[in-house]
């Protein structure tokens, strides 16, 4: 019988968790609870609530370091892991240790966007697909060899939240169609051609600001490559506004740089199009729709932006 391990933490390792845990999982590992939310309560994260909901033994070492996780790990004899979104630098060690190996499902079609946040930077570069690759894990970041692909497009609506919620269940189901391979030791990964590699570096908070100065097509594609973290913000009358939802693209012959609202939509000029904004947010309040967050400076108006 082979032993499996399952390694992930959110909320997108947990359709592939559901579907292996069919199959027999000897140990779960996660990252550890943490403070989560305005009140700061410690939760679980997703993969340990759905590991014990399944019956499943969870582990959530702080660091692969420490001797003792080595000591617990090589007392599990674990043939196959299986890794999805799980957050660790794996040491070398580890990786040798089994005999089926260390398999990660990684959101994106490797070489293309390697790194922490590939969904949101496949967004905002355009890209007209994406996926899913099941690769072997190596050392270097995201560079190991690929056993096999999923496809999938990326619509002008699709946000980072649906297009990963999307992707996970497209996960699920490549680690199912390849596991009989992983099983028996009989897949043949294809080394990737490096030299095509992108990096999608991680998100940070000042990637929110919305430059006008750009295409209203970027920033299209930034809204929903940013929500709901870190999110995207325009700023008026010393006010963050965050832009949580935009709508059409449409030609414009005003001045860039105007926020307009009015009984047409709330709008944000560019040099090239406008983009309509459909929901906003202010400072401590709920996400509104626009033109209701907008109502404190008028039921209409024109907002020339620094």
């Amino acid at each position: 019988m082979t032993r499996i391990a399952f390694l992930g933490t959110p909320r997108a390792a947990v359709p592939s968790l559901r579907a292996l845990a069919e199959e027999g999982i000897e140990a779960v590992f996660c990252n550890p609870d943490r403070p989560s939310g305005r009140g700061r309560h410690v939760e679980a994260p997703p993969v340990k609530a759905a590991a014990l909901e399944l019956g499943l033994p969870v582990h959530q070492p702080l660091s692969w370091r420490a001797p003792e996780v080595r000591e617990l790990w090589e007392s599990l004899r674990i043939d196959l892991a299986i890794v999805v979104a799980y957050g660790h630098l794996l040491p070398r060690w580890m990786l040798d240790s089994c005999p089926r190996g260390v398999w990660n499902l990684h959101f994106s079609l490797l070489p293309r966007w390697r790194g922490a946040a590939p969904v949101n930077h496949a967004l905002m570069a355009g890209d007209e697909e994406t996926g899913v690759s099941l690769m072997r894990l190596t050392e270097g970041l995201d560079e190991g060899p690929v056993l096999a692909q999923s496809h999938r497009p990326i619509g002008q609506e699709d946000t980072a939240e649906s297009l990963l919620a999307a992707l996970s269940k497209d996960a699920a189901d490549l680690l199912m169609d390849q596991l009989p391979l992983l099983l028996c030791g009989c897949g043949e990964p294809v080394e990737q051609r490096h030299e095509l590699a992108t990096y999608a570096s991680k998100l940070r908070r000042d990637m929110s600001p919305l430059d006008w100065r750009r295409p209203a097509a970027d920033l299209h594609r930034q809204v929903r490559a940013l929500w709901p973290w870190p999110g995207s913000e325009l700023q008026m009358e010393g006010q963050a506004l965050k832009v949580c939802a935009v709508g059409a693209l449409r030609a414009c012959y005003r001045d860039p740089g105007q926020l307009l609202w009015g009984k047409e939509g709330a709008w944000l000029t560019t040099p090239e199009g406008a983009l309509e904004l459909t929901q906003l947010q202010r400072p401590g309040k709920p996400v509104q729709p626009a033109l209701q967050a907008l109502q404190p400076w008028g039921a209409s108006g024109n907002r020339t932006l620094g």
